[in-house]
């Protein structure tokens, strides 16, 4: 009669060990995607089935808007994406905690260029010229953020920095082609097509590397699913590999995932993705304290509190 019982008692436990690993298998990590260019990686590694090969579930969500994107993250809907050291702050300032967990574009100035550009014919070529001028940016961004640094950096007072705000960037690109604005800030690759089109380069941040990407989850997410998501970097890192190694491969992806407009491609350098790494502290300090200057945080976040950086894979 023990025998049967410990018979028992063990397929139970094995049984329940099956139904286990089976759930964790079926678990899914939703990630949320804009169409930009840092966001080839995870497209890449979904479409070589390195997600899979790491055991991980993951579902590739778009959206339209980096606005859609963490209203979709504040309400749960997915579990973790791709954005700025900005988002994260602010995520955090409202209430709906999220952590960096890797660097996405942005260990050198080449990766991820932003940059101030002036319209065909408006004769503004150097960043003093632009003293009071309007410089066409979307408010509390990245983009806004990268702009002031870069002016500051050439000598202009905080009052001689003047902003037009026009959230979406192709309006923004097309408004400076059209001369209806004399200045833009724009990200490439539209600021690589904006210049091959007529418009002057003033300055990019390819010397400050201003404008990092961040990989970020739910905290809560984090807190139940470390090991997914270190297998989860694992697998961004190794197609980030294969993008480095024949990133022309990967050009016809781009129009389609990330939406460059394939004129674009003549003249746009495909950027260098990163392996998983921690984002530099300097730099996110340095983000925290514009917002933080600028009101837009109800306290000062240090560095521990908006990374998590112990999931990265370990280097061969």
């Amino acid at each position: 009669m023990r025998r049967v019982k410990q018979l028992f008692l063990t397929s139970v436990l094995l049984a329940a060990l099956l139904a286990g690993c089976a759930e964790k298998r079926e678990e899914k990590v939703k990630i949320g995607l804009l169409p930009i260019v840092d966001s080839l990686p995870f497209y890449v590694a979904a479409d070589k089935g390195y997600f899979q090969a790491e055991g991980v579930n993951v579902q590739l969500i778009n959206f339209d808007s980096a606005v859609e994107r963490d209203s979709a993250i504040q309400a749960g809907e997915i579990d973790g994406t791709l954005g700025d050291v900005l988002a994260v702050a602010a995520l955090n300032n409202s209430g709906s905690p999220v952590k960096m967990v890797s660097l996405g574009l942005g260990e050198t100035g080449r990766e991820g260029r932003f940059a101030i550009l002036s319209s065909p014919g408006s004769g503004i070529t150097r960043p003093e010229q632009l003293k009071n001028v309007p410089v066409a940016v979307s408010a509390n961004s990245i983009i806004e953020y990268v702009t002031d640094n870069l002016l500051l950096e050439q000598g202009l007072e905080p009052g001689e920095i003047k902003k037009e705000i026009i959230p979406k960037i192709p309006v923004r690109f097309n408004l400076l082609l059209e001369g209806k604005i004399k200045a833009a800030c724009l990200p490439d690759p539209l600021a690589a097509l904006a210049e091959s089109k007529g418009a002057n380069l003033v300055i990019d941040d390819t010397s400050s590397n201003l404008s990092q990407t961040v990989i970020y989850f739910r905290e809560d997410f984090l807190g139940r699913n470390s090991g997914a998501v270190a297998r989860f970097l694992k697998a961004y890192g190794r197609a980030a590999g294969d993008i480095n190694a024949s990133p022309g491969d990967y050009r016809a992806l781009l129009v389609e995932k990330a939406r460059v407009p394939q004129e674009a491609l003549s003249v746009f350098a495909m950027d260098r993705y990163p392996e998983p790494q921690a984002p530099d502290r300097k730099q996110v300090e340095r983000v925290v304290k514009w917002m933080a200057d600028k009101g837009l945080l109800k306290r000062q976040f240090s560095y521990e509190d908006l990374a998590r950086v112990d999931l990265l894979p370990t280097k061969n």
